[in-house]
């Protein structure tokens, strides 16, 4: 099954992406995609929670301990750059679904969102194969050497605000480093997401490398997410509130964390809105 997108009617229905392959949830519960700028119902969204999550998770950890170490880091390279590749490939219809996603200008996806995102796999894509080994000798007696190995399963949760580029912010690192990753985008922008799960199978990704399952946060997938106990480390971005409740529940696992809380996102008030609706 692929990602289902219109190119007509400008809809698209976004399921989750767990173990290679497009699903529903488990109970088949939904909710609607709303466009910012028109306020248009733009497609359904899978609503996933902790089965979908426990899902996810299995299958990140299978493949962590199976195909995903067993390729070279050259050929996880090639993988890595292959979907920076397609994502350029695909550019006018990631730019279409980021801008009914967000309500922001199509030229703006198109020459920022999109582009970023390719280099993010492109940029690491060539570190990864460029990280040397340090050694130090201590005393004449002694070799110190680092080690790199990969965290594990990491949870990535995402923002509305640049929901493709700060979503491969996170995952093309992840998987620079032999990591797998379990992806919660935010809930109000979930088609660019959805589509990077075709991709990154496209690119040669194996099955259960990259999961994406969409949902709320607390009580939800979100929280499912960061109180795993078999995720290994959380990468957050978003409200400082948030955060506070990730950290609190992270903590109970000894998980790593990775943060990037608050923003500067402006609105526009205008003078007819009631007060009482708008803060």
């Amino acid at each position: 099954m692929m990602a289902s997108v219109s190119a007509e009617t400008k809809t698209m229905d976004c399921l989750h992406f767990i173990n290679g392959k497009y699903c529903s949830s488990v109970d088949h519960k939904t909710f609607e995609n709303i466009n910012p700028a028109t306020e248009e119902v733009i497609g359904t969204v899978a609503e996933g929670g902790k089965k979908e999550i426990d899902l996810a998770v299995a299958a990140a950890r299978k493949a962590l301990n199976g195909p995903w170490k067993e390729i070279s880091t050259q050929e996880r390279s090639k993988i890595i750059r292959r979907i920076g590749d397609i994502i350029l490939e695909r550019i006018d219809e990631l730019a279409m679904l980021e801008t009914l996603d967000t309500g922001k200008p199509l030229w703006l996806a198109k020459q920022l969102d999109i582009p970023r995102a390719a280099y993010n796999f492109h940029f690491f894509a060539d570190y990864m194969i460029s990280v040397g080994t340090e050694a130090y000798e201590q005393d004449n007696i002694a070799i110190n050497y680092a080690v790199r190995r990969p965290v594990g399963v990491v949870g990535l949760i995402n923002p509305w605000n640049l929901p493709l580029l700060l979503l491969t912010w996170k995952l093309a690192p992840c998987l620079a480093a032999g990591n797998t990753a379990v992806m919660k985008p935010a809930e109000w922008t979930p088609m660019t997401a959805t589509l990077l799960g075709e991709i990154c199978k496209e690119a040669g990704v194996p099955d259960g490398v990259v999961n994406i399952v969409h949902g709320f946060g607390p009580d939800s997938a979100g929280a499912a997410l960061s109180e795993h106990p078999d995720v290994d480390a959380i990468s957050f971005t978003g409200e400082t509130s948030t955060g506070t409740v990730i950290m609190q529940s992270a903590a109970k696992t000894l998980k790593k964390l990775s943060y990037e809380l608050g923003g500067k996102n402006p609105n526009i008030i205008f003078a007819a809105e009631p007060k009482n609706k708008v803060i």
